[in-house]
C-alpha cells in the first residue's frame, strides 16, 4: 500500500533530522571551516543527492543547525545577561553557566561548543555571523575582566590577553569533550574562573 502524504512526510522529517543530527556532532568536532559536505554525508551513510534534497550547501546546513539546534538549547552561553550585570557578577554567571556542560548531555555539548567558536569561523553565512557574534566569548570576557579589574576583585593584566586565554581553554574543554570516546571531564567554573580574579569566587560578594 503507498505512504499517505503523512507518512510520506514524516520519511522526510526523520531523514532531514538525521542529517542535522549528524551535521551537529560534525561541526562540533571539526569546526565550520574544516568540514566538507562528504563528512557529513559518509556521517550520515547518505548520498550527497539525498544531503541536496534538504539543503543546498555546507553553509545551508549549518544555518539550519544555529537556528533549529544551537540556539534551542541552554549550551549558548549567556552573555548578554553577563554583560548586562557586569564585572564580577557578570563573570559568575557565566562561571555558573559553565558547570552545566559537566551534566549535559552530548547534543548540549555539541550546541556549546559550536557556539564558542562560530564567531571566529571564516566563510559563515552572514546572518549567522551576526548571530554568533553575541557569542563572542572573549570579547565578552574582556569588558567583564576590565570593569572586574576597577572593583578592585580581577587579577592586573591586559583584559583582551586574559580573556583570549580563557576563551581558549573553555574551547579546549569543549571541543575535547565532544571527541568520540571522550570522558568529559570540566574543570569547575569556580575554579576555572577563579583564576581571573584575586581570590576565589565563592568568596566574592556581588
Amino acid at each position: 500500500m503507498p505512504r499517505s502524504p503523512e507518512q510520506n512526510q514524516a520519511v522526510k522529517d526523520k531523514r532531514r533530522g538525521k542529517l542535522l543530527d549528524t551535521s551537529l556532532k560534525v561541526f562540533a568536532i571539526k569546526g565550520f571551516g574544516a568540514v566538507a559536505i562528504d563528512d557529513i554525508t559518509n556521517a550520515s551513510r547518505c548520498s550527497h543527492g539525498l544531503f541536496y534534497h534538504y539543503f543546498e550547501s555546507k553553509e545551508d546546513v549549518f544555518a539550519a543547525v544555529w537556528n533549529e539546534m544551537i540556539e534551542a538549547t541552554n549550551a549558548v552561553p549567556p552573555l548578554e545577561a553577563a554583560l548586562a550585570k557586569g564585572g564580577t557578577a557578570g563573570i559568575k554567571m557565566i562561571s555558573e553557566s559553565y558547570d552545566k556542560f559537566k551534566d549535559a548531555d552530548i547534543r548540549t555539548l555539541y550546541a556549546g561548543s559550536i557556539a564558542v567558536r562560530a564567531y571566529q569561523a571564516k566563510g559563515l553565512p552572514y546572518d549567522i555571523y551576526e548571530k554568533a557574534k553575541r557569542y563572542d566569548l572573549a570579547g565578552a570576557l574582556a569588558v567583564l575582566i576590565a570593569k572586574a579589574q576597577e572593583e578592585g576583585n580581577a587579577i592586573a593584566g591586559d583584559p583582551a590577553e586574559i580573556s583570549r586565554a580563557m576563551a581558549l581553554m573553555i574551547e579546549t574543554e569543549l571541543r575535547l569533550a565532544c571527541a568520540p570516546r571522550s570522558e568529559k571531564k570540566f574543570t569547575s567554573g569556580d575554579v576555572l574562573f577563579g583564576m581571573l580574579m584575586k581570590k576565589p569566587l565563592s568568596e566574592i560578594d556581588c
